[in-house]
């Protein structure tokens, strides 16, 4: 979900991001003669140094990363204060043979020896020069000098608009804040006030190219980062297709007669606001909270009960396009969606969750940091990801739009984003830049002045028979999704990144092979495992997949777990119990065991490195397997094979919910009804987990998940303290 670019900084003036983003539609690379070859030698002994203290057998991977700068800068016209072109690379097409060896060896422990042999014998096949695969590798080799990013539209299909299955727990992540302390109504008003208008001064930001250009931190300290997602933040939507989604981005130029609105939501009813005016300009913090407050006292007062618009959003994509289409007919319902998709952002104002939406922990688990009233942080995190259900707040959203501000009425309020158009760490920084200012410069509320200004529309929408038949339907759908989610906030207290650094580790490589060790402990065996890596180092890049499940950390997870068998079977507190006086002998040696350790992360650091460069394996392999649809007119024997299947059936779905400066946590569900999410913040003495499985597979549970997270975690500090 959230991209893993290792700490990204600001950097610059918003004159040089906006003359780097202009050039982003006329991207080229020159042939010029002052091509900047001391920046190449500086980059490739950054990097030999880095990466000098990895000795795994095979060295052959060092020379293609270390080759990978040149290739960028040799040609490069012109160059930035730090020595970095002024223009944006386009994501490389890595060589076929490079690609093939890499799937190879990713597939190694994930599947059998005969099913691995068979993948082998395909791969003779697809590279021999007389194979498909040189002429599908050019074909990509052309679209690359063609377009601005070769990847990026198989990417989105394939990632997004492809997908057919419903938008929350599926795809849209959820976003905790830390909850506030609301003691009237119009407190929610204020609050909710400063956040829009901390969002339309980020928009005027926006307007004036003034967004400051983010430079990567590592890896090349100071290289330029694409910054083309900031930009699709506001005012965007998803769009259903019976088929394939779309997306709704709006033009970057506004217009002199264009309106900036949002659509807050409150009970199901759903009014327009508008927040700049091209006849009145844009309203103040106050005059925001007048209209705040109009719709916080006029829904629940309203008669008649309205109907769950919303929720048809959360349906399956194809059955939620074929009602929009039947919605829109209707010239006001028409125009209803317009204004929607059209929004800034949509502001829902939510009713508290039950208290069934509560953690369901292990004994000894470490309790809520937060809370509202008697609901925790997993019941917090519930209401961000899906509004807990057709009898809450389920109606109360717009699931396509690109960001849903959520504030609940007992203080709780966070986030729910469509993923589509960006990764995780461009709505977070937003989001914790206004709540920083928040809490640096409190307003004292002292009531709120009556302003003379017409109160908000209310949108009143035209239901036929069929889409009020088709209510009662996706009620009963969206309420069995939510009751089969099974999600855990679980905050390990052990330690944080500041002992992890001391061991001289990554913090996310040293996580990622906590997750490995933590699966390995319950099934015995590794799987195909996502992990998102930033590639914004490229022209409109956004992630390919860092493939945790490696044969390093097998066999280092083999080790730890001294030959025991898996443990999957749910465990009991007595068992527990019996399970603590048991004798264990130690097979392995802790030397041994740090040697093991040793590679996993040289592997594990190998293969992220590889990723942010550009080299991974995931965006090449879709490329080739699109390539050979459009070339040949159907997919290729290697892509409907057994081991390809199991590689992109990812059982173990991360991310590191990066640049969380406030104590906030994000999550979402898994990607495989057999599988597990977990996204992992963290932070100096703790890591934050947002564990999610299914309830209706057997042998999944996030508590115990949790619970391996913890023991994994523990044994590994007493594995490389000292």
């Amino acid at each position: 979900v959230a991209s893993n670019e290792p700490n990204t900084s600001a950097a610059g003036s918003g004159a040089e991001s906006a003359a780097l983003f202009s050039k982003l539609r006329s991207f080229s690379i020159g042939s010029g003669p002052n091509s900047p070859q001391r920046v190449v030698s500086n980059l490739r002994g950054f990097l030999t140094h880095r990466l000098s203290n990895i000795t795994p057998s095979d060295t052959g991977w060092k020379d293609s990363i270390l080759s990978i700068p040149k290739k960028w800068l040799s040609t490069a016209e012109s160059v930035d204060e730090f020595g970095f072109p002024d223009t944006l690379p386009k994501v490389p097409v890595p060589p076929l043979d490079e690609t093939m060896a890499d799937y190879i060896r990713a597939l190694e422990p994930i599947t059998t020896p005969a099913q691995l042999e068979r993948t082998k014998e395909l791969i003779r096949q697809f590279t021999d020069p007389q194979g498909i695969g040189p002429r599908l590798h050019q074909y990509l080799l052309d679209r690359r000098e063609t377009e601005d990013n070769w990847a990026y539209q198989y990417w989105l299909n394939d990632m997004y608009m492809n997908i057919r299955i419903p938008l929350p727990i599926n795809s849209n992540p959820g976003m905790v804040f830390p909850p506030r302390r609301f003691k009237t109504v119009h407190d929610v008003a204020h609050f909710a006030a400063r956040l829009l208008d901390g969002l339309l001064s980020h928009r005027e930001m926006l307007d004036s190219g003034e967004l400051p250009l983010e430079r990567a931190a590592s890896r090349e300290k100071n290289q330029p980062l694409c910054m083309a997602q900031y930009y699709r933040l506001l005012g965007s939507c998803r769009r259903p297709g019976v088929d394939r989604d779309s997306q709704y981005l709006p033009s970057r130029e506004r217009l002199a007669d264009e309106d900036r609105h949002v659509v807050v939501f409150c009970r199901n009813q759903m009014y327009c606001v508008v927040l700049q005016a091209s006849d009145r300009g844009k309203l103040s913090e106050s005059e925001i909270a007048s209209q705040i407050l109009y719709v916080l006292s006029d829904a629940p007062c309203l008669p008649a009960k309205p109907a769950p618009v919303g929720l048809l959003t959360a349906e399956p994509r194809s059955r939620w396009a074929q009602d929009r289409e039947m919605l829109q007919q209707d010239e006001q319902n028409h125009r209803n969606l317009e204004l929607i998709e059209t929004a800034q952002v949509v502001l829902c104002l939510d009713e508290p969750l039950g208290g069934n939406f509560n953690a369901r922990g292990f004994t000894g688990a470490t309790p809520s940091v937060h809370s509202a009233g008697d609901r925790d942080e997993t019941n917090m995190a519930h209401e961000m990801i899906h509004g807990g259900g057709s009898e809450y707040n389920s109606g109360n959203r717009w699931f396509d739009k690109t960001m849903q501000l959520i504030i609940c009425t007992d203080g709780t309020w966070g986030l729910c984003y469509e993923h589509s158009t960006s990764e995780g760490i461009a709505p977070v920084q937003l989001l914790e830049k206004i709540y920083k200012k928040i809490e640096e410069h409190p307003d004292e509320d002292t009531g709120l002045p009556q302003h003379h200004l017409p109160p908000p529309e209310r949108l009143e929408w035209n239901i036929s028979p069929q889409i009020q038949a088709r209510f009662g339907q996706a009620c009963q759908s969206v309420d069995k999704a939510i009751d089969n989610l099974d999600f855990y906030v679980y905050r390990y207290q052990g330690y944080g990144k500041t002992f992890i650094k001391s061991c001289q580790v990554s913090p996310d490589v040293y996580i990622q092979l906590a997750l490995q060790l933590a699966h390995y402990k319950l099934y015995g065996r590794l799987v195909a495992t996502y992990e998102s890596a930033s590639t914004r180092r490229f022209l409109l890049g956004r992630v390919d997949c860092i493939r945790a499940a490696s044969t390093e950390a097998l066999e280092w997870a083999k080790a730890m777990c001294q030959g025991e068998g898996a443990n999957v079977p749910l465990e009991s507190d007595r068992e527990d119990e019996e399970e603590s006086r048991k004798v264990k002998f130690s097979i392995y040696s802790k030397d041994h065991l740090r040697e093991l350790f040793r590679c996993a992360v040289a592997r594990q650091t190998e293969v992220m490195v590889k990723n942010i460069l550009g080299n991974g394996i995931d965006i090449p392999l879709l490329g080739l397997r699109e390539a050979s649809v459009d070339v040949t007119g159907e997919m290729h024997e290697l892509f409907k094979d057994e081991s390809y299947n199991i590689s992109q059936c990812f059982l173990l779905s991360t991310s590191q919910v990066v640049a969380c400066s406030t104590d906030s946590f994000m999550g979402y569900g898994p990607v495989t009804p057999r599988g597990y999410g977990c996204s992992y913040n963290p932070q100096p003495e703790q890591v934050v987990f947002c564990v999610s499985a299914f309830y209706a597979c057997e042998d999944t549970s996030a508590s115990r998940y949790a619970k391996s997270l913890k023991e994994s975690l523990d044994i590994m500090r007493d594995l490389l303290q000292n």
